[in-house]
């Protein structure tokens, strides 16, 4: 694979840092979602915040190893 200039790359790994930042948070205040909201649907919601966490921590972690030079 071709390198990156090093702009871009600068800005593909900020994209991956705040991914991986965003996805943290939701994974770890999805259960407080869940534990203080009273409306009907909370276990949905927390699901929600828990999925699109585990989705958003997961792609920066796939991106952060493909963009890494082979040893």
């Amino acid at each position: 694979m071709a390198r990156m200039p090093a702009r871009s790359e600068l800005i593909w790994r900020r994209l991956q840092e705040g991914a991986r930042e965003v996805g943290i948070l939701l994974i770890t205040f999805a259960p407080l979602d869940v534990a203080f909201t009273d409306t009907s649907n909370h276990y949905a919601t927390g699901a929600l915040f828990l999925f699109l966490g585990l989705l958003l921590f997961g792609i920066s972690l796939f991106a952060e190893v493909r963009s890494e030079p082979h040893a």
